[in-house]
């Protein structure tokens, strides 16, 4: 089976400390890569876990609290300083975010490679990124700024060939690249045979992997997100602490947990640790009294979307 990992850079909230570095994802697609927010020193987890960058053209920006962006610029340097890139940079980010990091990547950093900035209305899902193997949408959150989450999608695969039927009927092999592509095939005598009949439906499922960073409890993003193979749902304060939560624009354990099992899920992966919290342990019992199926993050570590 193809890649499809996630990788994990910085998985606390608000700021680093001595156990979590802030906001920071690869997520890796067949050969593909994309860098899902940016927080501080997220340049020195890369090289530090020694994760990959090569085939990263895409960077993704959920909202413009600093936790989740401000990384953005070291690491854009460094992609030009270390690399010598020349290969465009698309960076997708919400549209209020976007004039003033236009402003500092022009003040302060002087790219040989073209650097491309995307506004994002937060409050629709939209294609992003529609390439050959999969798409990314952006997912509406509901935060106490303009926020939004990132689907990745696999795409189907096309139907597979079946040859000996193909030769059976007397089709040359010069056309099964044009069957393989969707063609029907007319025989001498006029008769079509429909493409449903000359091929199959590939038995590879499709994969996902939603990220969900800074949210309240959000029902209205569980249809777009129904079973997702991966979601990472920001788990921010323990439930006791929920009027914490909910005032700050944040999720509980539970909540992620509760989120998880209503959008029927494979498995959670929960973070955005507050560093009011010393055991990362309490906020993995209270998800997984609810949906056991959960993972908690932790920098260096890379998950599969299986």
């Amino acid at each position: 089976m193809e890649r499809f990992e996630v990788n994990i850079l910085g998985c606390g909230a608000a700021f680093p400390n001595q156990r979590h570095m802030t906001s920071g994802q690869l997520v890796c697609v067949h050969n593909e890569r994309f860098m899902v927010d940016c927080g501080e020193g997220i340049q020195a987890q890369i090289w530090k876990f020694g994760f990959k960058t090569a085939n990263l053209n895409h960077i993704f920006i959920s909202h413009a609290h600093v936790d989740h962006f401000y990384g953005l610029l070291p690491f854009v340097s460094s992609l030009d300083l270390i690399q010598n890139r020349k290969s465009p940079l698309h960076i997708w980010l919400p549209e209020d975010l976007k004039e003033p990091l236009e402003y500092d990547f022009t003040t302060y950093c002087k790219l040989s490679f073209p650097l491309l900035m995307h506004g994002i209305d937060t409050c629709k899902a939209a294609v992003l990124y529609d390439g050959r193997n999969m798409t990314v949408e952006s997912i509406p959150l509901n935060h106490r700024t303009p926020c939004c989450g990132f689907l990745f999608r696999e795409k189907k695969k096309p139907r597979v060939l079946l040859p000996q039927k193909c030769l059976a009927l007397g089709i040359p092999q010069t056309e099964f690249g044009r069957i393989k592509a969707g063609a029907d095939w007319r025989k001498p005598d006029g008769t079509v045979i429909p493409n449903s009949e000359l091929t199959t439906e590939c038995t590879f499922q499709p994969r996902s992997y939603a990220y969900c960073s800074d949210t309240s409890y959000n029902p209205a993003m569980i249809p777009q997100i129904q079973g997702t193979t991966l979601l990472y749902h920001e788990a921010t304060y323990l439930q006791s602490e929920i009027d914490q939560a909910e005032k700050y624009g944040h999720s509980t354990a539970a909540q992620a947990a509760a989120t998880a099992r209503a959008a029927a899920v494979k498995q959670l992966l929960i973070g955005h640790f507050s560093s009011r919290y010393d055991d990362d342990s309490l906020f993995l019992k209270e998800a997984q009294a609810i949906f056991p199926n959960t993972i908690a993050s932790n920098e260096g570590m890379t998950v599969e979307v299986v």
